[in-house]
């Protein structure tokens, strides 16, 4: 009998082997080659659990086949640690001349439309950002009315003490503009920004004169999949429930991989770009993707993950899906050193916002 058991836990063990070497897989394989392959990266951490269980049910069972999921873990160490943090350390509370305050948020254009059901949101996310006071600051889905609800005078007076910016729409409705933007405590000494074909998102870039030093300071939107969480649940109606089941779900399936596609070529143009850097970097951002994919790890590589200096469990940055993600992001070059990571309260937007300390000598 315990033979039989030990036989059917290998057998429904080496079916768990698909979607651990799929996520793997999925860091280095573009989703215009294999796009479903992103699947797994999204749910890299459940993969790894299971992992995890069977390497303790094979060594109370003393079975030789502990030895596979310690070499999907051996080999799953690195997304692991970009997906996984304890960090003891305590955070630094005072930027100075050597440590800056940066800090990334995707602001969803200050609620204007009130989304969320509540009136005047974006007083909330301006007394976020002042509590934090970053030396830097970057802006996604970043919107002016002017003149409206939401003038750039009002923006500017709200974030004074970050009297530098850089900002670039890619999108334009008589008097609202929408876009990204960063504010900066340093002066601006260049900019530049670029514009994905087929797309609304883009990226912007700053140099920053920090004493001595200048520093260049990107900050990404890419693709979003763009669809709410309502599209994720069942349609309770009269009709064919299972004809419009199988529809939304088509429909979802088919907006994922045209997203993953997007952002695979839009981290190509950013990894390209940064590459080109003479100056060391600081890439900031709403990726709209997870540490385990393709995306985040061709933007990613040859730079550090402030998360990994001071991140706590899985980093969570947009808790309002049916799967809670990471897919906001602070790195930067590995000459320089980060500290005192953090992550904000997520009650004024739908993404919550992210700072770091970053030594810059």
């Amino acid at each position: 009998m315990g033979w039989i058991l030990r036989r059917i836990l290998q057998v429904i063990y080496l079916t768990t082997l698909i979607p651990a070497i799929g996520a793997i897989l999925s860091q280095w394989i573009s989703p215009e080659i294999a796009w479903p392959l992103a699947f797994f990266g999204l749910v890299f951490p459940l993969i790894l659990l299971v992992q995890v269980v069977f390497l303790v049910i094979f060594l109370l069972l003393r079975s030789k086949a502990v030895v596979l999921p310690i070499l999907v873990l051996m080999a799953g160490w690195t997304p692991l640690e970009h997906t996984f943090q304890l960090s003891g350390k305590k955070p630094n509370t005072q930027s100075d001349e050597k440590h800056v305050k940066v800090m990334t948020y995707n602001v969803r254009l200050f609620d204007f439309f009130e989304w969320s059901g509540k009136k005047n949101l974006a007083d909330g996310i301006f007394t976020v950002i002042k509590e934090q006071h970053p030396d830097i600051l970057c802006l996604q889905e970043f919107l002016v009315q002017d003149p409206g609800k939401m003038p750039i005078s009002r923006i500017e007076r709200e974030l004074s003490f970050l009297p530098y910016n850089h900002i670039e729409y890619n999108y334009t409705m008589q008097a609202r503009k929408h876009g990204l933007a960063i504010f900066s405590k340093y002066p601006i000494v260049a900019t530049g920004h670029e514009h994905f074909a087929g797309s609304r998102n883009m990226f912007i870039f700053a140099d920053l004169r920090i004493g001595k030093d200048t520093i260049r300071v990107y900050n990404n939107h890419l693709e979003s999949i763009h669809f709410e969480r309502d599209e994720f649940e069942l349609i309770d109606t009269k009709e064919d429930e299972s004809r419009i089941t199988r529809e939304k779900i088509s429909e979802i399936v088919r907006r994922m991989e045209s997203a993953y596609k997007k952002r695979s070529v839009q981290a190509k143009i950013v990894r390209e770009h940064i590459n080109k850097s003479e100056y060391p970097v600081i890439v900031c951002g709403d990726f709209n993707d997870t540490p385990v994919s393709y995306t985040t790890s061709k933007i990613r590589k040859g730079l550090f993950d402030s998360f990994r200096s001071g991140g706590n469990g899985l980093g969570i940055t947009f808790p309002n899906m049916m799967v809670p993600l990471r897919i906001d992001y602070i790195l930067h070059s590995k000459e320089m050193v980060s500290s005192g990571y953090s992550i904000g309260k997520g009650k004024y937007s739908d993404h919550r916002p992210v700072s770091t300390f970053i030594q810059i000598d």
